[in-house]
């Protein structure tokens, strides 16, 4: 007979903070990091956001240990991790196909990382069970820790996967487009959970998407990726209201795009005018659909003249299409009661560009 105290399992530990110091990493002659350098405070949850092929899932590895950068520094509160392994840095990490063992039960696959532990850090089989089931609970999943992930639908599948990612209680947790091979209904039903469980948790927190409105709707900050650099790291309201470059304001949220010339702090494009501070010469002009607006009169100031295209209801709005004079397309929103003064398809309307974001051509 065994003799002697069970091993404690270990208790949480406060939330992390993570350093990439000018990370660069190249497969062959491709630059997949380019200098790259970001600061996650303890306990967000951090988007990575960005178009295929940006680099996005490059850093999430570079973070978890999973891959090494070429050059640079990555550091879990100040100490360095640059070439520890996964193992040894105390990482969650939630793929988007789930990677659950089919031939073992829901509650198997939650306890796995608990079971491979070394022994002296082992919990008890009671201690193993009370976390299973406290994470069950957690995910929302209780009853169903005695069934295969085959009898379960995707949704749960995922929501099992962040149960065994969870369970080793990591320093930090990774997800690498977590819901990209679910339906949008569920997707949708997931980034609830996610936030929900976020909250409770309080793990700092990293995912990969090319969703937008993924990064927007869950993301405390949202670090905004093009061609193996960070473009843009903020807040969703200040990536979307305050882009920092032509690629985040024409990547993150719908937008007009125009292209044209400032001089003297005005924008010009064809009939369109737009204040742009600080930008001389060719440029660029995005103005988002819920910033243009039905003039209050044939030919008032500031005004364009286009011909209506197709509108369409779209929720609580109807979105609509227009042509300039020159042929350029326009795209614009308004309420219900606004689409219904519409006069029919192919006859002229007068918009009015409230507000852009212009930056020099490049």
């Amino acid at each position: 007979m065994m003799t002697g105290t069970p091993p404690t399992p270990p208790a949480p530990r406060p939330p992390l903070a993570i350093s990439v110091r000018g990370s660069r990493k190249s497969f062959g002659r491709y630059p997949a990091l380019n200098d790259v350098s970001l600061e996650v405070r303890p306990g967000e949850l951090l988007a990575l956001l960005g178009p295929s092929g940006s680099g996005k899932t490059t850093l999430l590895r570079l973070i978890a240990g999973l891959d090494f950068p070429g050059a640079g520094q990555i550091a879990y509160d100040g100490e360095d991790v640059t070439y520890a392994a996964a193992a040894q840095r105390g990482v969650g990490f939630v793929f988007q196909q789930y990677a659950l063992f089919r031939h073992m039960t829901v509650a198997q696959n939650i306890s796995f990382g608990l079971d491979v532990r070394k022994r002296r850090n082992r919990p008890t089989g009671p201690q193993r069970k009370a976390r299973v089931d406290e994470l069950l609970r957690l995910v929302e999943l209780e009853g169903l820790g005695g069934r295969r992930p085959a009898q379960l639908s995707g949704g749960q599948r995922q929501r099992v996967a962040l149960a065994r990612a969870l369970a080793v209680e990591p320093r930090v947790l990774l997800l690498d487009e977590p819901f990209g091979a679910l339906d949008a209904t569920v997707r949708k039903s997931l980034r609830r959970e996610l936030r929900r469980i976020h909250a409770a948790t309080g793990v700092t927190t990293l995912f990969v998407t090319h969703d937008q409105e993924e990064a927007l709707e869950l993301a405390d900050r949202v670090a905004v990726l093009n061609r193996g650099r960070i473009e843009q790291v903020g807040t969703p309201s200040e990536v979307y209201a305050a882009p920092a470059s032509a690629f985040v304001a024409g990547f993150v949220g719908e937008a007009n795009r125009f292209e044209g010339q400032a001089s003297g702090g005005v924008f010009r494009s064809g009939g369109i005018t737009l204040p742009a501070p600080g930008v001389e010469g060719a440029a660029v002009a995005f103005v988002r659909p819920h910033d243009v607006r039905l003039a209050q009169a044939p030919g008032a100031e500031g005004a364009v003249v286009v011909t209506l295209g197709r509108q369409g209801a779209n929720g609580p709005v109807t979105r609509c299409e227009a042509r300039l004079a020159d042929g350029r397309g326009v795209e614009f929103i308004l309420s219900h009661a606004d689409a219904r003064t519409l006069p029919p398809t192919g006859d002229a309307v007068w918009l009015v560009f409230d507000r852009g974001h212009v930056f020099a051509a490049g």
